[in-house]
């Protein structure tokens, strides 16, 4: 009984194992040959993690449609694809070789033309080399984009999916609030997006905002504030904070056909006509878990109070590396223990320069002196 159970279990972890390591994404297909396009169409790939640096790739059932004729293609896999993470924090993945495209399993579909091609493709003696693709592509947990150039009869057909338009970057969710005239919204969850630019300063991205009081709503689009510097202050949190003009952008959220606030951007003008935007001021502090910002907004005369998070940090003081409260000998301990590979409650790098050495052992000596 207890060896049955064992091989059970053993075989139920390896189905999870499976399970986890695979991804699904649904995006737009669009094939272009010769320059002329077709229309998008949904298409899914899997993504087969390998725990080996590897991926193995699935475009299944892909039927070429052009116009009003579609030539059922089949499955295009390519098996063991090095994955490299580009400093986008994306993965990144390309190939460029002879591929065997399989029949795919459509209901409907009797025929496909891809494994028949590539049966016919052969070397100088004879034998089958597949087809020509190039590949190339990257992705994220959320999304992905690939081009395939695939060779088939003379013809090089280019095969998008999906779209390059990644948001890379810290991603937070929080309720928003909004207040106008001392009356605030329910809240509504919010998704920020943070860019560490690798100068001390972020990049600030609030999409798809709506304003939605009562009953109303008014799509007002995506708040973007570039290069605010950032600040470490002494709770270990990272504030950030702007006070001027911004022209809002264009969302993309579906179903909404006419964003207001690139409209009243272009409204506000200078002495001389020209456009200014619109008065924004923005404060804030985050780590990486959360993110609490105020944002007032000048809209046609009207201020838009807009509260992202809620300030309740659970915080440290520098040099507190233990977090018991009192910054101690117990705190240069733990600053050793952390320059080991363990890990410590606090923030053991306390004198903020991105290594945790003997240095900041030092700082909490000095620290300790000064109380």
């Amino acid at each position: 009984m207890k060896k049955f159970l064992l091989t059970f279990l053993c075989a139920l972890f390896c189905i999870c194992g499976i399970a986890q390591s695979e991804k699904t994404y649904t995006e737009p297909l669009v094939v272009v040959v010769d320059g002329e396009s077709s229309e998008p169409q949904d298409a899914s790939v899997t993504v087969v993690n390998n725990d080996d640096g590897t991926i193995n790739f699935v475009l299944k059932n892909f039927i070429l449609s052009m116009d009003d004729s579609n030539m059922p293609v089949g499955n295009i896999a390519v098996e063991n694809m090095p994955v490299t993470k580009g400093e986008d924090g994306l993965d990144h993945i390309s190939y460029s070789g002879n591929i065997f495209i399989q029949p795919g399993d459509l209901e409907g579909v009797d025929e496909w033309y891809g494994p028949m091609i590539s049966a016919l493709i052969t070397d100088e003696n004879g034998n089958p080399t597949g087809i020509p693709v190039v590949l190339s592509g990257k992705m994220n947990d959320e999304k992905l984009f690939v081009t395939i150039d695939i060779e088939l009869a003379g013809q090089v057909i280019h095969v998008q999916l999906g779209t390059d338009d990644f948001t890379t970057g810290k991603v937070y969710t929080e309720p928003l609030v909004v207040t106008v005239d001392g009356e605030s919204s329910e809240p509504q969850d919010a998704t920020v997006t943070v860019v560490s630019n690798d100068d001390g300063t972020i990049n600030f991205v609030l999409k798809n905002f709506i304003l939605s009081m009562g009953d109303s709503n008014m799509p007002v689009g995506n708040i973007v504030v570039e290069n605010l510097p950032v600040t470490k202050g002494e709770d270990g949190l990272d504030y950030i904070s702007y006070n001027g003009n911004i022209f809002i952008q264009p969302g993309d959220l579906a179903g909404v056909d006419e964003w207001y606030g690139p409209m009243i951007s272009s409204l506000i003008t200078d002495e001389d006509g020209n456009p200014t935007g619109i008065p924004v001021v923005l404060s804030g502090k985050m780590n990486d878990e959360k993110l609490f910002v105020t944002i007032d907004i000048e809209l046609a005369g009207q201020v838009i109070h807009v509260q992202l998070g809620t300030d309740d940090f659970i915080t440290t003081k520098v040099g507190d590396v233990n977090a018991d409260g009192d910054i101690t000998i117990a705190d240069g301990v733990a600053v050793l223990n952390a320059m080991a590979g363990e890990e410590v409650p606090g923030n053991a790098d306390v004198n903020n320069d991105g290594d945790i050495t003997i240095a900041d052992f030092v700082a909490v000596l000095n620290l300790m002196a000064e109380q």
